[in-house]
C-alpha cells in the first residue's frame, strides 16, 4: 500500500493516481480524527486530503491487528513503510527536491504521531516509522560517469563529497523533523538503501572508492541521527554488474570486509540431475536397444 496509491512517472508526478481517493465523509471524518488526536495540536503539520488518506487509513487497520496481537508481547516489530510518492505535488514546493522531501516527511511524521495511529508508548518500543532513501534516483544526489543528468561525475571527487555531505544530512533532516513532530523517542529505519549512485549500473559511479564514500557517509550520517539502515539486498550473486553496489556481501567483499565474493553457486545452464532422473546415458542405451530389434 505504501507504493499502490503512489503516482508514478517522477519525482511526485501529477498522474491519475493507481487507487482513488477515499470516500469523502469518510476522508472528512478520518482527516478530523488525525486532527484531533495529533501529538500536538497547536503545532503538528495538517494531513491534507488526498489518494495518501486510503494509504493511511489501510495502515490504522494494520497497526490495529498488530497492536491487538500476541505479536507486540512476543517482542515482534511493526515497520510501516511509507514512501513519499504518495503524496501529490499539489502539497508540496515545487521544483526544490530537497524542500519537498522535508514537506513530505513532516506530513507523513503528523499522521505517524497522531494517536489515531500510534502512541508514544508504541513509537519508543515496537513500532517504527520507516521511509527508504536511494541517492540513486535522486537528480540532486545521483553521480554518473559523465556528469550527466546527475549532480556529479565519478571521477570529480571534490563535486562527489560535497555533494555527498548535503544529501546524507537526509538522515538528520528524517530525525529532526520527526522530532518536532512527535517528540523524542521515536523509531525510525531506512530499510532500503544501497552504495549505488545512479539506478543506471551503466552509468553508476562504481569503483571502489566511489562506493566506499557513498556508503560510508549514509552509515555515519544515519548513526549519528539514529537511523536504523536495512541495505538493500544481503547477496545477489546471479546480478551480474548490480552486486558492486546492490549487494552488501559483495560490497563487503570490494571493500576487503570479506575474502568471498557475492558469486553464484551454479551457472544458469548448469544442472545437477536427481539420482532416479534419466540422463544421457540412459537415452543413449534406449537408442542403442531400439537398433538393435
Amino acid at each position: 500500500p505504501a507504493h499502490l496509491a503512489g503516482m508514478f512517472g517522477g519525482f511526485h508526478p501529477t498522474e491519475q493516481n493507481f487507487l482513488p481517493p477515499l470516500p469523502k465523509k469518510l476522508a472528512t471524518k478520518y482527516m478530523q480524527e488525525l486532527s484531533s488526536k495529533a501529538y500536538d495540536p497547536s503545532s503538528s503539520t495538517s494531513v491534507p486530503d488526498g489518494t495518501h488518506l486510503r494509504v493511511f487509513h489501510w495502515f490504522q487497520g494494520a497497526i490495529d491487528i498488530f497492536r491487538n496481537s500476541k505479536l507486540p508481547s512476543l517482542g515482534k516489530e511493526l515497520h510501516a513503510n511509507i514512501h513519499e510518492s504518495i503524496l501529490s505535488s499539489d502539497y508540496l514546493s515545487n521544483g526544490d527536491e530537497f524542500e519537498s522531501a522535508r514537506e513530505s516527511i513532516a506530513i507523513i511524521a503528523s499522521w505517524w504521531c497522531s494517536e489515531a495511529t500510534t502512541y508514544s508508548e508504541e513509537r519508543s518500543d515496537w513500532a517504527y516509522l520507516d521511509m527508504h532513501h536511494y541517492h540513486s534516483w535522486s537528480s540532486q544526489c545521483s553521480g554518473t560517469v559523465d556528469g550527466q543528468d546527475a549532480a556529479y561525475a565519478c571521477g570529480d571527487v571534490q563535486g562527489r563529497d560535497q555533494v555527498l555531505e548535503q544529501c546524507t544530512q537526509w538522515a538528520s533532516a528524517f530525525r529532526d523533523i520527526v522530532d518536532k513532530e512527535c517528540g523524542v523517542g521515536t523509531k525510525l529505519m531506512s530499510a532500503e538503501f544501497s552504495a549505488s549512485s545512479h539506478h543506471s549500473v551503466r552509468r553508476s559511479c562504481n569503483s571502489v572508492s566511489n562506493l566506499r564514500e557513498s556508503y560510508v557517509r549514509q552509515v555515519e550520517a544515519a548513526q549519528a541521527a539514529n537511523v536504523e539502515l536495512f541495505y538493500w539486498s544481503y547477496h545477489m550473486p546471479y546480478g551480474g554488474a548490480f552486486r558492486r553496489a546492490w549487494s552488501f556481501q559483495h560490497l563487503m567483499y570490494l571493500l576487503g570486509v570479506i575474502d568471498r565474493p557475492d558469486e553464484p553457486q551454479f551457472e544458469c545452464n548448469d544442472h545437477v540431475p536427481d539420482g532416479e532422473e534419466p540422463n544421457d546415458d540412459v537415452w543413449k542405451q534406449k537408442e542403442d536397444d531400439d537398433d538393435s530389434s
